[in-house]
């Protein structure tokens, strides 16, 4: 996968917290990507690469400029460096765009968005591309945040909403609002219900949610609660570790063929090392980034054969239908031929 070499040309503070870095590619070629997506950054510290994925807030189409979204995270290293290190005219690596919480067009109705702090910066490319794209689909946004000056894009999702009157709802929650008419509280099962019995009159809708783990898992258990279906759900995944190997009794040496960059490898991967972990000690340099099974980045075509995989927050049913797989969580039960492009996948080229 080529590196793309980023060049930032400005930098726009968003909160206390968090700002927007407006990039270029330094030979001025067009950055492809969709609405969703993000960019993984490969950044050495202390003689130590590290990579780390930031959402893409620009939306192709909409947006003149390319920019993602960076959150100073108290405790996370790249992002301490990254937040008060980088400067305009810095040039930063990166794997192209990635990730699978995209709208290629609405499959609703409705589309309603359940965001929490920082989930909101793919929330707001989505938001943009079905609002400026797709006239008839309804936008519901229900945004939490500490307060007012903690909400990322708040001014802009303001500005959408006066200009989509029509087909742009939002709902904000703080649970330390700085007006005091406002309540304070956050979003539960309780509440969730309530607006989405407030807003939501059609049966064609379809949610997507980001935020952290804990908010996503209620708002998931209260859509199954209201009858949703789950294939109905999409969630992005800011955190990720690596889970522990899945239970496997067959622990022999499997055939895994890979087609990456017009080229052949064959690696034997054997129970409890991943296809991606044995595919880097062959310097094999596939597409990675959180290792953890939820940002999609490692993904292949299993074209022949079958694995087993520990952990799946992004691919749908439809996906593993079609053989994609997450080469960091997956394990072979059999000999395997996997194929790859920048985008995840690849027909088979010898």
């Amino acid at each position: 996968m080529e590196h793309l070499q980023l060049r930032i040309t400005s930098i726009r503070q968003e909160t206390a917290e968090s700002k927007t870095f407006v990039v270029e590619e330094i030979n001025k070629r067009n950055i492809e990507y969709k609405a969703g997506q993000f960019v993984t950054l490969l950044v050495t510290l202390n003689n130590k690469e590290i990579r780390r994925s930031y959402s893409i807030s620009s939306t192709p189409g909409v947006d003149n400029d390319f920019f993602f979204t960076i959150k100073r995270i108290e405790n996370g290293e790249l992002s301490r460096f990254l937040f008060d290190e980088l400067k305009v005219g810095d040039i930063i690596i990166s794997l192209p765009p990635s990730g699978r919480f995209i709208i290629e067009k609405p499959e609703s109705e409705v589309a309603v968005f359940i965001a929490a702090g920082s989930g909101i910066t793919p929330v707001f490319s989505l938001i943009k591309h079905l609002l400026h794209n797709f006239p008839r689909t309804k936008v519901l946004l229900i945004n939490q945040n500490h307060s007012e000056k903690n909400s990322i894009f708040r001014n802009d999702l303001f500005l959408l909403k006066e200009k989509f009157k029509l087909n742009f709802s939002l709902t904000e929650i703080f649970s330390q609002p700085e007006d005091y008419k406002k309540p304070s509280q956050r979003l539960n099962n309780n509440l969730l219900e309530r607006i989405l019995l407030q807003h939501i009159t059609n049966s064609s809708v379809k949610f997507y949610l980001c935020g952290p783990e804990s908010f996503m898992r209620m708002a998931q258990f209260t859509l199954k609660v209201m009858k949703y279906s789950q294939d109905f759900i999409r969630r992005e995944n800011f955190f990720a570790t690596a889970p522990p190997p899945p239970l496997m009794t067959d622990k022999t040496p499997h055939r895994v063929t890979i087609y990456y960059h017009n080229k052949k490898y064959n690696i034997e991967v054997a129970y409890p090392q991943n296809i991606l972990e044995v595919a880097l000690k062959h310097h094999i340099q596939l597409p990675f980034s959180c290792r953890g099974g939820r940002c999609s980045t490692c993904t292949a075509r299993c074209t022949s054969g079958s694995v087993k995989m520990t952990i799946n927050d992004v691919l749908t049913p439809t996906d593993l239908q079609e053989g994609l797989i997450l080469t960091c969580v997956s394990y072979p039960e059999t000999d395997l031929e996997l194929t790859f492009t920048p985008a995840g996948m690849e027909e088979k080229i010898l």
